[in-house]
């Protein structure tokens, strides 16, 4: 790390993120794709409301990312881009870039919480190069729209309080960006208002900050009321709704419920332990150590309400974990005398070389590598002008969780449902197209002279290594082009 500097990390970030933002595709989660992309689809006009998730029936989602991304989509297609591939990697890379640009705004922060050019390069390499940043701040999700609108409010507050300078300037615009932030993700109200209560009693900041980042954030709810009637053709109020269904009707309590330690134990693992294990620890730590500090009044809230919550996903957490690597860095310069001392000793340094190189690994893997590749399947089809439709042996490729997927379908595409096999391949007569969900049809496919492989999950030279059968018993999905 003392051999790169603040610009030469920046650049090796920057392209993490563009690749990360090229071949990251598809959905980390199934809200990703449908309250994001499905929601955008219904105000194009491509869909009924009736195809959307049951959040939009009980109007808990607010608009306000999916107007954004509405306004670039009208711009996409005025420019003659109409692949939903390349429009969905366009909202990727914007995406990307601003979660970037984000961190590039907490680059004075660094500077006024750490003392030295090496602790410095240290945070911002931590904060850049932890191998899940560039894969979180891919994502086209709430979370990750959240974290970057609050990520550069957070900065313009915290030097507003440090400097008391450009208070009223900085509070509207800081306040303004929490308020967007609450639009994207209504639970960064959490770090929102507990950042407030900080610069209020601990503080004691002054009122014209105080006063003028309320009036901000106040401002933006009302538009995201605009936002909601927009979207939802009525008047509302998406944040009731969600505190209304998930609180006062109990709907989460149907869905699996978890202890409160059950964080601990999914961003060990889903984190990679070698990597992750030092940042639970340095920031569990750092949440006792610098108790009067906004980085834990703005963290350790938000953990303690998702603890609360029976239902957990690490994305609850994102806007911690992307902030974790801080603590890190934190730890390093409380201890920097006992870890020079540490480095004397080869275990320690070999230690330290596994868990830098296992976080790289991962930081190539998690780039390079698709959020979910039924997209690449999407695209096969889209791009395939051939096929006009699919005979489908099981689930419907184009339907997920119950829901159907019509971001990436194409309009004219027909979907034919096959209940037996061997009558389909006996009856046929014409050249057609069969879809497979499951592995264990490649090896029963396998010999028949009617159908050849066309496309599979995985690359094709990849049937030569299956040992022990294991391409049955996953989850594979495969095409085959069959004729008579």
């Amino acid at each position: 790390m003392s051999k790169l500097n603040f610009r030469n990390i920046f650049y090796i970030s920057v392209v993490f993120h563009i690749v990360a933002a090229i071949f990251s595709s598809g959905f980390q989660h199934f809200d990703e794709h449908f309250q994001i992309f499905e929601f955008l689809n219904f105000k194009l006009g491509n869909i009924p409301s009736s195809n959307l998730p049951w959040e939009f029936r009980e109007q808990i989602r607010p608009w306000f990312q999916v107007f954004i991304y509405f306004t670039f989509y009208k711009s996409f297609t005025f420019l003659g881009i109409s692949s939903p591939f390349t429009i969905a990697f366009l909202f990727r890379l914007l995406t990307s870039l601003f979660g970037l640009f984000a961190l590039t705004k907490l680059i004075p922060i660094i500077k006024l919480w750490f003392k030295g050019e090496k602790n410095q390069t240290i945070a911002w390499g931590l904060l850049n190069l932890c191998w899940f940043v560039p894969y979180i701040q891919t994502r086209t999700s709430s979370e990750s729209f959240g974290i970057s609108f609050f990520l550069w409010g957070f900065s313009l507050f915290t030097l507003a309080l440090e400097k008391d300078k450009d208070l009223v300037k900085s509070g509207l615009l800081a306040g303004l960006l929490f308020g967007l932030s609450y639009l994207s993700r209504s639970q960064m109200a959490f770090m929102v208002a507990f950042i407030w209560f900080f610069a209020l009693f601990i503080k004691k900041a002054n009122y014209r900050l105080l006063l003028s980042s309320a009036v901000a954030i106040i401002v933006a709810i009302l538009a995201g009321i605009a936002f909601d009637y927009w979207g939802y053709g009525n008047w509302t109020f998406s944040t009731w709704h969600y505190f209304r269904t998930n609180f006062l009707e109990g709907i989460m309590s149907n869905v699996k419920q978890y202890p409160w330690w059950w964080y601990f134990r999914l961003a060990l693992n889903r984190g990679i332990a070698p990597v992750s294990l030092p940042l639970i620890l340095a920031t569990v730590w750092g949440w006792w150590t610098y108790r009067k500090h906004i980085l834990t009044w703005a963290t350790l809230p938000l953990f303690i309400f998702h603890c609360y919550v029976g239902h957990k996903e690490l994305r609850y957490i994102f806007p911690i974990i992307i902030i974790s690597p801080l603590y890190l860095a934190l730890f390093f310069q409380v201890y920097e005398a006992k870890l020079i001392s540490l480095n004397t000793k080869k275990l320690f340094r070999g230690l330290i070389k596994f868990i830098i190189g296992v976080n790289f690994l991962f930081l190539i893997i998690s780039s390079f590598k698709a959020a979910n590749p039924s997209v690449n399947f999407y695209k096969y089809i889209w791009s395939n002008e051939e096929i006009r439709e699919i005979h489908v042996h099981g689930e419907n490729p184009y339907t997920m969780l119950g829901l159907p997927l019509e971001f990436y379908k194409k309009r004219d595409l027909k979907i034919i449902n096959i209940d037996s096999l061997e009558l389909y391949l006996k009856e046929l007569n014409e050249t057609q197209y069969l879809f497979f969900n499951k592995g264990k049809f490649v090896s029963i496919m396998e010999g028949n002279t009617k159908c050849s492989l066309e496309y599979l999950t995985y690359p094709k030279w990849i049937l030569k290594f299956n040992i022990g059968n294991w391409i049955s018993r996953s989850r594979v999905w495969s095409v085959y082009k069959c004729s008579n």
